[in-house]
């Protein structure tokens, strides 16, 4: 491989990174790849875009470039300091060949670019915030329902269609409209309109990935017809931000805000939902349009739309959206979480309700450790609404339903319900049915696994099972999206004459144990959406709810290659237990 200078005393910081303008370049006899290569303060790279370089951390004083995997590409070093200036190199690491380091060297020479220090504007609606209602008409509906006021919402889109291109407005001239042509009286109006104000209010939340693009001296341009004190108060309480706002009917949809943005600005890029406003206007006055696409529904929220629970897509794109972590390793874990994990468990929920009442169950039990994010759900109040039986977190693993043991059969019945179904959320079911038989509790205890083997499952009929893939495939990736820091179980004793399950602790490092400690957040967020709305009338059929299933796994190997921390701890997890490490706690 081709060697590098000698490195010179160089503290290479965040502050430093991000007030410089790179160019990027490759050796040897390598093409200048971008002249703009810009790092941002919250860990993403502006200025040029491939998927090799998604992002950069810091680590030990050397700076790592990370794919959109959250795998290193490159990890660069001060190879030189002249004149003031730093030039960092390092090798390229092949995503396609295992992440092997090449002989091809990434280098990023500081240039006299003021690249770095021009600014970004960005659009508000859809791009910094998003409505819970995703439909911007049902905020008008939801006026109409609680002033009463019959065809409401259909006579206030109208009216400001009628103006919309034709004239400048805003929000009071709708609704003197509405007052002028004798649908509102006075007072209707006035009352009405702020019902309006209060209902988009109570609607709007942030879009947090998109707002850390947002540095202190960007701007906000916004075509909407809302009084400026509401829009600001918008940005400052749900965004956080105190940017300079411009407010206007169609300075960007007509183009007119550009020449005067640009006169003023030294504008780098723009970030928006709209492509005529937001991308088509600005780069026709040379400014980078970056399209924002995540307020759109996602593969899982669509499925769930199909399926018949758009409420529950509604709260899962809520959370999505609150949702940034900077650091990619427990990013992907949370987007995997919103994309695979908590859908899963939600279908998964209502199928277990459906085996409940089909083996007239009065009793969950849910298997530690795999379930201890699904039991919560299973226990949740949504759920008791939906008629769920009461559920029960047990100690159990493959050990202890092999092992006789007067101790643990003592505190397994003592869990049961009349009838009980014994949950899990992954496996082949076999340890759970030897349990069962050796026990003689088939009559009154069934085992129901979320994702079972198909080879297993097909000799088990004791043994319900949601979807059916390949256990070794699924395995690491479930168990790890639903790791505990509890230790597993591995005996049971009697001590002065009260039970106690002995534990061994898990070894996880600190970087599961915070996508961990994240996750156990994300998901209790989503638990407390579950609690803004009523359940559905009616429950998807089984079937439907396999077929969705069925959907959201599919994604899991597209998201099984940006999880590789988790794949790594949770493999060493499962190694053999070292028995001379059991809790005595």
């Amino acid at each position: 491989m081709l060697s590098t200078p000698a490195l010179h005393a160089f503290d290479v910081t965040p502050e430093w990174l991000t007030s410089r303008t790179f160019t990027f370049r490759v050796e040897p006899a390598g093409p200048t790849i971008s002249e703009s290569f810009v790092f941002h303060r919250n860990g993403f790279i502006v200025g040029y875009s491939h998927g090799n370089e998604k992002s950069w951390e810091l680590e030990a004083g050397t700076v790592r470039i990370l794919d959109g995997n959250g795998k290193a590409t490159c990890i660069l070093k001060v190879r030189s300091c002249e004149d003031g200036k730093a030039e960092l190199s390092g090798f390229f690491h092949n995503p396609t060949a295992d992440y092997a380091a090449t002989d091809v060297v990434h280098v990023l020479e500081e240039n006299g670019s003021d690249y770095h220090a021009r600014i970004q504007s960005f659009d508000l609606f859809d791009t910094l915030v998003a409505r819970r209602c995703y439909d911007p008409l049902a905020v008008f509906r939801n006026v109409e329902a609680k002033s009463n006021i019959a065809n409401f919402a259909a006579r206030r889109h109208t009216v400001e269609m009628a103006m919309f291109g034709r004239r400048t407005y805003g929000l009071e001239d709708i609704y003197e409209l509405l007052v002028a042509e004798g649908f509102l009286t006075a007072k209707q109006s006035r009352v009405l309109m702020l019902m309006e104000l209060e209902e988009e209010w109570d609607t709007l939340f942030p879009i947090r990935e998109v707002i850390a693009h947002v540095n202190p001296g960007d701007i906000i341009i916004s075509d909407m017809y809302l009084p400026r004190s509401f829009i600001q108060r918008v940005l400052k309480e749900k965004c956080g931000l105190d940017n300079e706002l411009y407010l206007s009917n169609y300075g960007k949809h007509h183009r007119q805000i550009w020449p005067a943005i640009t006169e003023r600005y030294a504008l780098r890029s723009h970030f928006g939902d709209n492509v005529h406003a937001d991308i088509v206007g600005p780069s026709e006055f040379g400014i980078q349009p970056i399209l924002v696409t995540i307020s759109k529904w996602s593969k899982t929220e669509e499925i769930l739309h199909g399926v018949g629970l758009p409420k529950y897509a509604h709260a899962l794109r809520q959370v999505r959206l609150q949702t940034f972590h900077r650091t990619p390793a427990i990013a992907n874990a949370l987007n995997a979480q919103l994309a695979v994990n908590i859908p899963l468990m939600l279908l998964g929920s209502f199928w277990i309700r459906y085996c409940a009442a089909s083996f007239r169950a009065d009793r969950i039990l849910t298997a530690a450790r795999d379930c201890n994010l699904w039991q919560e759900m299973l226990a949740s109040a949504h759920f008791a609404r939906c008629g769920m039986p009461l559920s029960t977190y047990i100690k159990i693993s493959r050990t202890l339903c092999h092992e006789s043991s007067d101790a643990y059969e003592a505190y397994l019945q003592s869990n049961l319900g009349t009838r009980s179904l014994l949950v899990d959320m992954v496996g082949t079911g076999k340890s759970l049915l030897a349990l069962v038989e050796r026990l003689g509790l088939g009559d009154r205890l069934r085992p129901c696994i979320l994702v079972a083997d198909p080879v297993a499952a097909a000799h088990a009929p004791a043994l319900d099972a949601f979807i059916l893939k390949d256990f070794f495939q699924c395995r690491i990736f479930i168990e790890g999206l639903n790791a505990s820091l509890d230790g597993s179980a591995v005996t049971a004793a009697s001590d002065q004459h009260m039970i106690r399950i002995l534990t061994q602790p898990n070894e996880f490092g600190d970087a599961m144990r915070e996508i961990i400690t994240v996750s156990r957040a994300l998901f209790r967020d989503f638990l407390g959406e579950l609690n803004t709305f009523q359940p559905p009338g009616e429950f998807p059929h089984p079937a439907a709810l396999r077929a969705a299933a069925e959907g959201i796994v599919e994604q899991l190997p597209e998201q099984a290659l940006k999880l590789e921390t988790l794949l790594f701890e949770q493999g060493a997890n499962l190694a053999p237990a070292n028995m001379a490490r059991i809790a005595n706690a």
